[in-house]
């Protein structure tokens, strides 16, 4: 099921019509940036949170975010649920 969106229905047409007119390889650049900025968005959050972690532990906790629980422990052995986002 979808969540409710913020975006005017004028305006999500618009960004539609914007998305079809794109090649896809400006499609695929514009969605590896929005992951680029996901990831930073979340490792600013993790810092801010736990300030003074290490590298490894960094890769850690995003992992987790990013990959969710059941993979996080089989990739990192990191439990999220036990030491945390």
């Amino acid at each position: 099921m979808f969540e409710k969106s913020d975006t005017h229905p004028a305006m999500e047409a618009a960004m539609i019509k914007g998305y079809r007119q794109m090649s896809s390889a400006q499609r695929l650049k514009m969605a590896f940036k929005m992951s680029e900025t996901i990831r930073t968005l979340a490792q600013a959050g993790i810092l801010k949170r736990h300030p003074g972690i290490s590298d490894e532990e960094l890769r850690k906790r995003l992992g987790a975010i990013l990959l969710g629980r059941e993979l996080s422990i089989k990739v990192n052995g990191w439990d999220p649920e036990k030491e945390g986002y």
